[in-house]
């Protein structure tokens, strides 16, 4: 082989290690390109249509609708924040999975979120923070910078209703460094969970970038917020008070507490309170 040869094929050598140690380099530190590419993103506009219900209505109390068997009550859509604190007297429903409380509607999703993204990725993600009491929250506010923890009475944590998870060795703001961790951003919302402070949002959740930071809002809810970009208070604000949404398969409706008159022909039905004066009313209908 000719000398000129030789410094041909290592100079390829060469390049082929530098654009794979550039791509190992860039793929590790996804805490630098996920976000980019979330800014690129463009996002349709919010998959809902204003329905008109052809079919009778029944009305209801708030007391009687939700004594019925097939009509579940939570707290699923809850707005909790800043400006929307934790109800007076507030006490958060729990159960306990693995040492983590949650609100029992999370853990089945949470359960079949975690195993999806071990499967897809084959690794297994974990629950850093779940609920928080005030006098928890009040310890972590004091040990925290300005801005960065909530205030007590405005964490989601102490509704019982979110989970800061992480993936071994990457946890907090490494957690994009992980395939799993990127997988909980892609996925989560097919299990009911939301990234609840998104990038470029800050303004609108008094929140920073929190890509660890799960939110249970339940079907269809997650997908409608997260295909769409928007952040919860957005999507609350966008359901105006009284209007039926329809979307595959679902009724939406805001509504307040005297004005529950319901379409017939519902197979299951969920109300939440949203904190904001108003129940956010979900159908399950027939086909």
């Amino acid at each position: 082989m000719s000398l000129k040869r030789k410094y041909r094929v290592l100079f390829l050598v060469l390049a082929v290690c530098l654009v794979l140690g550039v791509v190992g380099f860039v793929g590790y530190h996804g805490e630098w390109w996920y976000p980019i590419g979330l800014r690129l993103r463009s996002y349709p506009a919010l998959a809902l249509h204003v329905a008109d219900p052809q079919t009778s209505t029944s009305t209801w109390s708030i007391e009687t609708l939700t004594a019925r068997e097939d009509v579940t009550l939570s707290n699923n859509l809850l707005l909790v924040n800043a400006s929307h604190p934790l109800p007076e007297g507030y006490e958060a429903e729990l159960i306990e999975y693995n040492g983590a409380r949650m609100h029992p509607l999370m853990q089945e999703p949470y359960i079949a979120l975690r195993d999806d993204v071990q499967a897809k990725t084959n690794v297994r993600i974990y629950v850093a923070s779940d609920y928080r009491t005030a006098e928890e929250q009040a310890e972590i506010l004091a040990s925290s910078e300005e801005g960065i923890a909530a205030e007590i009475g405005c964490s989601e944590h102490e509704a019982g209703l979110a989970l800061d998870v992480y993936a071994p060795y990457f946890g907090g703001k490494n957690f994009l460094r992980s395939r799993a961790g990127r997988m909980v951003n892609e996925i989560c919302h097919e299990y009911g969970y939301i990234i609840r402070y998104p990038l470029g949002k800050e303004e609108t959740t008094g929140i920073s970038y929190e890509p660890w930071h799960v939110r249970y809002v339940g079907a269809p809810h997650a997908t409608l917020i997260m295909e769409s970009g928007l952040t919860l208070e957005e999507y609350i604000d966008f359901l105006q008070p009284g209007v039926w949404y329809a979307t595959e398969g679902y009724l939406i409706s805001r509504r307040a507490s005297d004005d529950l008159a319901l379409p017939d022909g519902w197979i299951t039905c969920e109300i939440s309170p949203d904190n904001t004066g108003y129940y956010i009313v979900t159908l399950k209908m027939s086909m």
